[in-house]
């Protein structure tokens, strides 16, 4: 595994996406994944699976401190009446006395943005969390988060080799935060692309650990993929053996021209160009 370091905390640079994990089902996977050797695990209130991912956690003999567990507001919950309360209670499912990150999973167009960044620094000033961030934040939005005078360390977006997110990931950077891509396989997508097939084909791995390791061998950049089957569980986690070569990076890039958006929903903010 490779790490990012912020405020002396070790993030792991892959971590298992849990979205749409629900149930007895979810229970089984977080299990095999913590067996296969996950050690960061991204939830959500929206996902409705804490209670989940809180008994899997509450039961493995793994030290907390080797856990990374992130957790993110729902939009809904923006308000200064709702947004703590709302993160007690995720504390509570979860059944941990703090999350490693806490996130504003989108922003709230109707909440302003600087009570909601308030409420995010006061649950970790009330120990309720370790680092914190924002998620689905555009270029625009991060400058006013800049403006804040509230310190982040994080900015989770959508990100894969068929989307081009170099000027977000760059000013993500400048505000010296890391960034955490989800639907970093573009919900598999990345594994019938001919061009990832063939340097697959050289490493002896598979289309979607190159697209992974494309991801994870950049500077400040984490990755949370998800799947429900074991055998892709394994085989997203083991992505720490080999290294792109420069013409195959050159390669990959070619194909974020494609600008391919899948998570899109109506209470988006105006995505930058």
């Amino acid at each position: 595994m490779e790490y990012i370091k912020r405020e002396g905390e070790w993030i792991p640079k892959l971590g298992f996406g849990t979205f749409n994990l629900t149930g007895r089902q979810a229970l089984g996977i977080l299990e095999f994944a913590l067996d296969v050797g996950y050690r960061h695990f991204d939830t959500a209130q929206m996902y409705e699976n804490e209670d989940q991912i809180g008994k899997v956690i509450g039961n493995t003999s793994i030290p907390r401190e080797r856990l990374f567990v992130t957790t993110k507001v729902w939009h809904t919950n923006m308000s200064k009446d709702k947004f703590l309360p709302s993160v007690e209670k995720s504390l509570k499912s979860l059944k941990q006395d703090y999350i490693d990150l806490l996130l504003i999973h989108w922003p709230n167009k109707e909440i302003d943005l600087q009570e909601s960044l308030e409420q995010l620094a006061e649950a970790r000033e009330k120990g309720y969390c370790k680092l914190i961030g924002v998620s689905n934040f555009n270029i625009e939005l991060l400058e006013e988060v800049g403006k804040s005078g509230i310190k982040i360390h994080c900015n989770q977006f959508e990100n894969h080799v068929f989307i081009d997110q170099r000027a977000l990931l760059n000013k993500t950077r400048e505000m010296g935060c890391f960034a955490t891509a989800y639907a970093p396989i573009a919900k598999g997508q990345v594994a019938d692309e001919p061009i990832l097939q063939q340097i697959a084909r050289r490493h002896k791995v598979t289309a979607t650990q190159v697209a992974l390791r494309y991801l994870v061998e950049q500077k400040d950049v984490v990755a949370i993929p998800k799947s429900s089957q074991l055998i892709r569980i394994k085989q997203n986690f083991d992505v720490f053996n080999f290294h792109l070569e420069p013409e195959e990076i050159k390669e990959i890039e070619k194909l974020r021209s494609r600008n391919m958006r899948l998570i899109d929903p109506d209470f988006a903010p105006v995505w930058d160009k």
